[in-house]
């Protein structure tokens, strides 16, 4: 090979590795930033929010003074997130993954099998952790001990999405991104599936519960926040003109319902009135 040609070609390999740490250095550099926020949860010890960043397999943290922070980074599809004790649970693409919250990293993640796309997790008072696959279809029941999971499915189950855990009646509710999707309640003592309220409502996402038992969950169709109150006579719309409205989380200490907006990289705050 002429001597010209491999000058050219130590040349353009300078150039691509100066571009590629100018690349690592410009990301460290920038504030990190929202990115498809899917899910939220609490470190109450850190006293900050988790928020996974679905479109670049992210979590930050944000602290009480609004500063977002890289929480870790390197994940494949992160999603539902959980906290249990010392863990932040993750769900990410078909595994779980459990990190440290005083020392986060990537460790190997806890596959389920016959995962597809999991979405939402929850735990219940056992540390069992509760799990959608919104293209699988199933429910899935992990043992983070054990590792030992089981995948539930039942025809009520279409695009599973979010859920939450409704502890006085032992069931985790459920809801679906269909159209007309009901609330679904699944017994976590007898497992079994049923319908805890019909709705006309298309495409939900999240859902949550306040201290006073009402129920609050997110239409993509609606683009709104709809909540069923403490009777359970009706359902109505809570807070609309929310395009993408993601999995809601309720935070008790200050009584607010906080939704990551899919679409528009925001978390939005909203008080709960007594």
């Amino acid at each position: 090979m002429p001597r010209s040609h491999k000058r050219v070609i130590i040349l353009l390999a300078a150039i691509v590795l100066i571009l590629a740490a100018l690349f690592v250095l410009l990301r460290l550099l920038l504030p990190p930033a929202l990115n498809n926020p899917e899910s939220v949860a609490y470190d109450a010890t850190g006293k900050r929010f988790l928020i996974s960043n679905n479109g670049n397999g992210t979590i930050l943290s944000l602290d009480g003074a609004g500063r977002y922070k890289r929480f870790l980074t390197g994940l494949d599809s992160p999603r539902g997130l959980k906290v249990v004790g010392s863990k932040l649970y993750v769900a990410d693409g078909t595994q779980i993954r459990a990190i440290d919250l005083k020392a986060p990293k990537l460790n190997p993640g806890i596959a389920l099998p016959g995962a597809k796309r999991l979405n939402d997790i929850e735990s219940d008072e056992k540390g069992l952790l509760y799990v959608t696959d919104t293209e699988a279809n199933k429910l899935f029941i992990l043992d983070p001990a054990t590792k030992k999971s089981e995948a539930l499915e039942s025809p009520l189950l279409q695009a599973p999405n979010g859920l939450v855990y409704d502890y006085p009646r032992h069931q985790m509710l459920i809801v679906c991104y269909r159209a007309a999707s009901p609330v679904l309640a699944f017994n976590v003592d007898k497992h079994e599936f049923g319908v805890f309220r019909e709705t006309l409502y298309d495409n939900l996402d999240g859902i949550a519960i306040d201290d006073l038992g009402r129920i609050y969950f997110s239409s993509w169709g609606e683009k709104s926040v709809l909540r069923i109150p403490q009777e359970q006579n009706r359902t109505e719309i809570w807070q609309s003109a929310i395009d993408s409205p993601a999995d809601i989380y309720y935070h008790q200490l200050t009584n607010e319902i906080i939704v990551p907006v899919f679409d528009k990289n925001e978390i939005r705050r909203f008080r709960v009135e007594p």
